[in-house]
């Protein structure tokens, strides 16, 4: 009798404890159940966003070659190529569009608005499909531009060996006795490969007329990994990025004063030449023989532009524009200098970003990445998406 006492007494209390156990577990399995049907929920809407972005073209498909422009004329967001087949393949001048110092741009929060994002924030960078620093020095005993290029993955930063890099070089050069006009010299390309540490150097001999100083140097590198394509724009001085800004939308190009960096190129920008290239050709397209056109600070004068028909047709994968301009304490008076655009193609791996800062956001968050195209080159795309 007693036993069975003790063996009913043991059964009520194992009973008790797988119902606790329950009780404590279904919550637990409940909420992580909850959280990963979230976090899916999270990354389908990352998904559908991103592919409305880099497959859709918008509306109009156009949008982002009017000039001048209106968001407010933006039905739908998209920053694919119309008259492109191929997927993946963006419009220069959409992508010019999420500039925010731009004459012309579509803000953030439109954005949103068109992309039906009320809860949610994102962010959209481009960067190189891998990592490129480089270096440029001028030797004015010599006349020689050097350079030296390290190519990396962008992942761990480990070297690439036997990348190609093509390279193009471009001086620009003054006679102090003020009566010759400044000049533009340029390389034939070349074509280096990186040593098994990633590296590859140059020295280029720039043939210059006798009393003339080079001034500043660009080399334009075209850099190729296993099919993939990169562009990359060195320069001996990196003030050179702040006199001006670049954008195009359709066949018109606008210089425009970057007013968050006033104090560095407080003069008045002359615009000498403007020049594309275009892979492996260098075309001046536009030069002055009379009074150079200019921008400079105060009313009518902070942009200008030029409108070539068939620029956009023509698609270059650079401008390059030769100004005239003073660069404050860094130079000796009015310089002619060599501005690249429209993009921060100076920078090694980021090269454009548009929305919210996503490195302030500490919840959970959604990375998508994508390989697009646009100006014939390969970019990553990444957005970041999450929750507000």
């Amino acid at each position: 009798m007693v036993g069975e006492l003790y063996d009913y007494m043991i059964g009520i209390v194992i009973v008790g404890v797988i119902f606790t156990s329950a009780v404590f577990a279904v919550p637990a399995i409940s909420y992580v159940n909850l959280l990963q049907v979230n976090q899916q929920q999270l990354r389908n809407t990352a998904l559908n966003v991103f592919n409305a972005m880099l497959l859709g073209t918008g509306s109009p498909s156009d949008w982002g070659s009017t000039f001048p422009f209106d968001q407010n004329n933006v039905e739908a967001f998209g920053l694919a190529y119309s008259g492109e087949s191929s997927l993946y393949v963006l419009d220069t001048d959409k992508v010019h569009r999420l500039d925010k110092d731009s004459p012309g741009y579509i803000e953030y929060q439109y954005v949103r608005d068109l992309l039906r994002l009320e809860d949610h924030g994102f962010s959209l960078s481009i960067f190189r499909p891998f990592t490129v620093d480089w270096d440029l020095d001028i030797n004015n005993v010599t006349n020689y531009v050097s350079f030296a290029v390290n190519v990396t993955r962008s992942e761990d930063g480990r070297p690439i060996p036997n990348a190609q890099v093509s390279s193009t070089i471009l001086c620009s050069a003054k006679n102090d006795n003020k009566q010759d006009a400044p000049i533009v010299v340029v390389t034939p390309q070349k074509t280096f490969f990186t040593n098994a540490l990633g590296r590859c150097e140059g020295n280029e001999p720039m043939q210059i007329p006798a009393g003339y100083v080079i001034e500043t140097a660009v080399a334009i590198l075209k850099i190729s990994v296993a099919g993939i394509t990169t562009m990359v724009v060195a320069q001996t001085m990196l003030a050179l990025q702040n006199v001006m800004k670049i954008n195009t939308f359709g066949d018109t190009i606008t210089l425009s004063i970057r007013e968050d960096l006033q104090s560095e190129t407080e003069g008045v920008r002359r615009i000498l030449r403007i020049m594309t290239y275009n892979y492996d050709a260098l075309t001046e397209i536009w030069g002055t023989d009379g009074k150079p056109p200019k921008i400079t600070h105060g009313y009518g004068y902070v942009s200008y532009s030029f409108t070539f028909p068939g620029l956009k047709a023509m698609a270059p994968a650079l401008l390059l524009f030769g100004v005239d301009v003073t660069l404050g304490k860094i130079t000796r008076g009015r310089v002619p200098v060599i501005i690249a655009g429209p993009f921060s193609l100076w920078e090694s791996s980021r090269v454009f970003s548009f929305g919210a800062d996503s490195e302030q956001f500490g919840g959970v968050a959604v990375k998508l990445r994508r390989y697009v195209v646009f100006s014939g080159m390969t970019y990553i795309a990444e957005l970041m998406l999450w929750k507000e």
